[in-house]
């Protein structure tokens, strides 16, 4: 992965146009806007379980809600506040503020921004948060086809381009809360099945 801009690009506005964060979030968003898509005007089907052990697809939506608010907040931030924002109940408000908020999401990574962003007391690289924002979002619109009965498979080349965040970010002490123990995979198995493999997920 691309180290974070210095400084210098940080004060210059064309200096810093994105990076590969940015281009794998473009990915990610288009994937699981497609994934979205089939959940159709969502009033019915939300108690429905999903691969999040214990999550219901209302349970998903409003975290994945959640998660693209919070990287459009870094988008334009250096500090995220990580207050939750009360989100709309009724199904098809929930649905078209997602479908909205995704598709804004990648114009809003694009603009010039600081080099870091500070969470509480931890200080990232805001290429390393938009690349694990990447990997949350593709993973949760996998989680959403799946859990409508119908299945979207990763894209061989973005599940490629995620394993390395996976493979560094997905850590021991996210198992098994926030993610699912590593489940085996086969020497042919496709590297959208080894990536969710990693994330302790198979097709229901």
């Amino acid at each position: 992965m691309t180290s974070a801009p210095g400084p210098a690009a940080w004060q210059n506005p064309t200096a810093w146009q994105g990076g590969p964060a940015a281009e794998l979030l473009d990915r990610a968003v288009a994937y699981t806007a497609g994934c979205l898509a089939l959940v159709g005007d969502g009033t019915a089907g939300l108690d429905r379980r999903t691969p999040c052990r214990g999550w219901t697809l209302k349970d998903l939506l409003l975290h994945l809600d959640d998660s693209l608010a919070a990287l459009t907040e870094a988008a334009g931030a250096p500090v995220l506040s990580l207050v939750p924002v009360p989100r709309p109940a009724e199904p098809g408000v929930l649905l078209s503020g997602l479908r909205q908020r995704a598709c804004a999401l990648v114009a809003q990574w694009m603009r010039p921004a600081s080099p870091v962003v500070r969470l509480g007391s931890a200080t990232l690289s805001r290429e390393t948060l938009g690349a694990v924002g990447a990997l949350e979002i593709t993973l949760h619109g996998w989680d959403v086809a799946e859990t409508v009965g119908l299945p979207r498979p990763i894209p061989a080349t973005l599940a490629m381009d995620l394993w390395p965040v996976a493979r560094d970010h997905i850590t021991e002490d996210d198992r098994p809360t926030r993610f699912g123990r590593p489940l085996g995979v086969g020497d042919a198995d496709p590297p959208a099945v080894r990536l969710l493999a990693h994330a302790g997920r198979r097709a229901l």
